[in-house]
């Protein structure tokens, strides 16, 4: 169950309700969403191998 709360008056009883969630239709591709989401999964991947390495590399020179 949802709660939506309106903050204007608290004499105002009515400024508080509840609502049940129903599913938003949306026009969303879902296989190319989850397509998107991989992609951008793997590049986050792959920044964060760059940056170890980087990493690694500056505690090396820091080191010497």
């Amino acid at each position: 169950m949802v709660k939506k709360v309106r903050l204007l008056d608290e004499d105002n009883t009515e400024a508080t309700e509840t609502t049940d969630a129903t599913p938003v239709e949306s026009n969303l591709d879902t296989e190319a969403l989850m397509k998107f989401l991989e992609a951008i999964d793997w590049k986050l991947w792959e920044l964060l191998k760059l940056a170890r390495k980087y990493d690694e590399a500056t505690d090396k020179d820091e080191a010497e």
